[in-house]
Parts: C-alpha cells; structure tokens; sequence
C-alpha cells in the first residue's frame, strides 16, 4: 500500500504551490510551507506579507486560488472550515471571536458538544474534565461560569486557546497574534501552555507574531514571509543575518 503525498515524507503539514489573490494584489503568491509533527514553528515577515492570509487558507476561511494544502497526506484545500477543524486543525483569531453570551466553560466545550454533532461521540464527563484542566492550565477556571463577554482582552485570548485545545484529536495549532496588546502574565501563561502541550501531547504549533523575543523563547525555527512568498526559514540566527529577511524588514 502506498502512502498519501506528504505522509511518506514525514510532513504533518504541506503546502505546494499555495496562492491566493484579492483582485489584483497577490496576497500569498506559490507559497511552499512544510511542518514537521511535533514544531513549534514561527511565522514573520513585515506587515502585508500574507501571513494572516496564509494562516485564513490553512484554516479554511478562504480558499486557495491555486495550490494545494495537505495535512497529514490528505488534501484540505477544498474542505470547509469545520471539516478541516475536524481533522485536528485548531486557531486564534487577532480579534477574539467568542459567544459573548454563553459562559466561559460553555464556550471551551463548544468544539467537543460540535463533534458529537459530527457523529463522533464522546462521553459528556470526559469533555467537562478536559475543558476544566484546559481552564485550570490558562487560570480562566474560577471564571468558569462568567459569561464571556465580560472577559478582557487578554483573558479572551486564553479562552480562545481553551477552546481550540478542545478540538480533539488535536494535531495543528494556527495561531495568529496570540500575544498582541496582552498583560504580560498573560503573554508568559499562553506561552506555558504552548510548551506543555507541545510536550505533552505533543500538538504542533505555527505561530503568527511580531513579538520576535518571544517567539525566541518559543520557537527552534521560523519561516519568513514577504510579498507573499516565503523568503527564507532557519533558527533567529540564521535569519538575522540573512540579506533576503534584512532588506525586507529594512528596505534596501
């Protein structure tokens, strides 16, 4: 039996060719992006280099012009959101997107309650336990019964990563300015959260930031994107002192 493309190569994620055009601005242009399983991987590159754009075509939001995504040797590209969710595939958005009504606890369960609407049943005791240890790692569990709405912003954000760590199984983390604009306890206690999940149940990360000291803290490489394509992928070091990344970050 022969494996799928991707999957016989080790890779958990593969673009090839990925593209994605708003009118006449080439927003992610051929972009070749691969994750092994296991990476905590960052994503930079100066303002408007496709990075949200890239992270809203692995999700599934927007659809690829051209190219093909695939996740774990299965093509995605074609897939709605909630499908791609359900193959393991978990996000942040920049601007928390919650049930503003619904209490924090309800909101993490969300993904789970959502699966078994997929057909895929999971006993009701389980997915309460999971959501509450999710809440007790990000300190959000004595607000569980607080409705989300009267969150702040950096508490939203931990939320957010609550409920995406509900999506089970959980391959594939996108995470999109995580810790822009947040206290800096919360910044430390997502970045915590990041490590011990990658550790422990060894969830795979690909991390959109501008925070570059975090991310090195966070990430043994990083892929660098500008005008679309990607211009260079190494450890900090490396691309430091790469000509490429310097001109784009600083202009000639």
């Amino acid at each position: 039996m022969t494996s799928a493309p991707g999957a016989a190569d080790g890779w958990l994620l593969e673009t090839r060719g990925l593209t994605k055009q708003f009118g006449g601005l080439v927003a992610v242009d051929g972009l070749p992006l691969t994750l092994r399983a296991g990476e905590v991987r960052g994503l930079i590159g100066p303002n408007g280099s496709g990075k949200t754009t890239t992270v809203n075509l692995l999700s599934g939001l927007y659809r690829a012009d051209a190219g093909e995504i695939r996740l774990r040797g299965e093509r995605i590209d074609r897939l709605p959101p909630h499908l791609i969710t359900a193959r393991g595939v978990a996000r942040t958005f920049q601007i928390p997107k919650l049930f503003g009504n619904m209490t924090v606890l309800e909101n993490a369960m969300v993904p789970a309650l959502a699966a078994i609407d997929l057909g895929r049943p999971r006993p009701r005791a389980d997915i309460l336990d999971r959501a509450r240890r999710l809440l007790a790692l990000l300190t959000l569990d004595e607000k569980r019964h607080d409705v989300a709405k009267e969150l702040s912003g950096g508490q939203s954000m931990l939320l957010q990563i609550a409920r995406g760590l509900m999506v089970s199984p959980i391959h594939l983390f996108l995470m999109d300015e995580p810790f822009a604009g947040v206290h800096p306890s919360i910044k430390d206690t997502i970045m915590e959260t990041i490590l011990q999940m990658n550790r422990a149940e060894g969830v795979t990360f690909l991390i959109v930031s501008h925070e570059m000291a975090t991310l090195r803290r966070l990430c043994p490489s990083v892929s660098v994107m500008h005008e679309g394509q990607l211009i260079a992928e190494g450890s900090f070091e490396e691309i430091a002192n790469h000509a490429v990344v310097v001109e784009a970050y600083l202009g000639r």
